[in-house]
């Protein structure tokens, strides 16, 4: 019997999965690894670290799982967003990766934006130039390192870092390509113009792949790391969101995954090429469609609260061996719809669509005497959920609205935050469960790729479909939805009204370092 194995590097950790090729899940392994914040907008990690994690991972599947290297058939890599990594002839990262938190590059997009061609690059790429993006890193790098950026051979995205690591082999997969402003949407290819433009040496973009294409094979010297067969084929693999969506059975037009992770946002399965220079769009890895997204910053609230505050939780999770967000979660649920009137605005670290603002902070909006720890854990789910939905309102003006809503990521397990998301949409929230325990997600979806490049699976959308049959709904109640509406109208009139607010925060904390 075949196997597959799907290596999901993700922000905060690794997770690598071993499935069976009828979708039974034989073992996971999970390996974090640290983020660096050398400064409040900077955002870093080591590929290495990346690696080692898949390296370790992968080792500890094969052996949890008691299968015979030689009997994996494919393996399928995702990864983080618009985090570059510059690498020399040989793949040797050159830098640390600038991942999609990084927004060092504020400067270098106000540039980009200034340019008269600045509204064609957006069109090209159906994406803005936005600091988040790898192309305004790119600039910075360049401004910054000067000798690094001309000694760089391939600038890779973090799924082609392992892919390379793998296999040998340069890659660049569609669903990633979209952080390069010189990438050609439409007809899935690097624009040489916008690449002279832009200053991106032509040499140094790789070859670009359809997601669930043969790239390569594992290497010996990969093989001796990571416990795979030399030979084993390597798919070219994809967006982590994108991956994470087409696992939680997004397949077709008009389904809409909700990642809750530690990036926050929605991707929406659409079949043709849409502009809205306020949200983001990519490739989907089901060939002809894309995935129109929004992406906030929302997800890194909780890890917040729980390394300022959470104290208590962490050690009643200690003692009874279970996890600080499940005791955040039933904290949360005893707090009614509205946080007993507290608002909070997630932008820990500024925010991605639909306001792109790097100077955007956390705000909690209507403390008072009689505010409650529950208040506090339900006031920042419920605003997390508004940032979707803010999504989701410019969504609508582009003439698209969800169809169904399917849940993903470490939120998805979350009972309270489901509703909340169910109740602020008005829609039903789905949460596709496996028998086995798992939520598939990334890692499922990967292996299913990956059986696709090798001929398991013909048809990509009835295989994932087929493998999903056990679905938890969290119905909208009107009422609440009701009450959402107002404090939703009150959420943005707070953004609207903080946003210039931010911006002198901003600059009394620079010069206050100044002193």
């Amino acid at each position: 019997m075949p196997y597959l194995i799907g290596v999901d590097t993700g922000t905060s950790s690794t997770k690598t999965a071993l499935w069976r090729d009828d979708g039974v899940l034989l073992a996971e392994a999970t390996a974090a690894y640290p983020l660096h914040r050398p400064q409040p907008t900077h955002a870093e990690q080591s590929p290495l670290d990346w690696w080692q994690a898949a390296c370790q991972t992968i080792r500890a599947v094969l052996a949890a799982g008691g299968v015979a290297p030689a009997e994996v058939a494919a393996v399928g890599v995702d990864g983080l967003g618009w985090s570059p990594v510059p690498v020399d002839a040989a793949g040797e990262p050159l830098f640390p990766a600038l991942i999609w938190l990084d927004r060092r590059a504020e400067a270098e997009a106000a540039d980009l934006r200034a340019l008269p061609e600045a509204a064609a690059l957006v069109d090209l790429v159906a994406n803005p130039l936005d600091a988040a993006y790898i192309t305004p890193k790119l600039r910075w790098l360049r401004r910054q390192h000067p000798a690094l950026y001309a000694r760089t051979a391939q600038f890779l995205t973090s799924t082609g870092f392992i892919v390379h690591r793998l296999t040998g082999v340069f890659s660049c997969d569609y669903t990633q390509a979209y952080g390069f402003h010189c990438f050609d949407m439409r007809h899935e290819r690097w624009d040489a113009a916008a690449a002279d433009l832009l200053q991106i040496p032509r040499a140094t973009l790789p070859p670009l792949f359809a997601p669930c294409a043969r790239v390569g094979t594992v290497t010996a010297a990969a093989a001796a790391l990571t416990g795979l067969a030399a030979g084993t084929p390597v798919i070219a693999g994809a967006l982590d969101a994108a991956a994470g969506a087409f696992g939680s059975g997004v397949v077709r037009a008009g389904q809409t995954s909700d990642q809750g992770g530690t990036a926050f946002g929605l991707s929406l399965c659409v079949e043709r090429v849409l502009v809205e220079p306020r949200l983001i769009f990519s490739h989907h890895v089901v060939p002809g469609t894309y995935l129109f997204q929004g992406g906030t910053v929302g997800g890194s609230v909780l890890p917040w609260f729980k390394e300022a505050l959470g104290q208590p939780e962490v050690l009643a999770a200690q003692l009874t061996g279970g996890s600080p967000y499940a005791i955040m979660s039933q904290e949360a649920a005893a707090a009614p719809p509205g946080a007993n009137g507290l608002l909070f605005l997630p932008y820990l670290a500024g925010e991605r669509s639909p306001l792109w603002n790097s100077a955007a902070r956390g705000v909690f909006f209507g403390l008072s005497s009689t505010t409650t720890r529950a208040d506090l854990l339900r006031a920042m789910m419920e605003g997390c959920a508004f940032a979707v939905q803010h999504n989701v309102q410019v969504m609508a003006a582009s003439g698209v609205r969800p169809q169904s809503w399917i849940g993903i990521g470490g939120a998805a397990a979350s009972p309270v935050w489901c509703q909340i998301k169910a109740d602020i949409s008005n829609r039903p929230f789905t949460v596709a469960r496996r028998a086995d325990g798992g939520s598939g997600d990334n890692t499922l979806g990967l292996a299913v790729m990956a059986g696709h490049a090798v001929g398991l699976y013909p048809d990509l959308a009835a295989t994932m479909e087929s493998l999903l049959p056990e679905r938890t709904v969290y119905q909208p109640v009107a009422e609440r939805h009701a009450l959402y509406e107002r404090y939703f109208a009150l959420y943005l009139q707070l953004v609207e009204t903080l946003l210039p607010q931010f911006s002198r925060l901003a600059q009394l904390v620079q010069s206050g370092q100044a002193l």
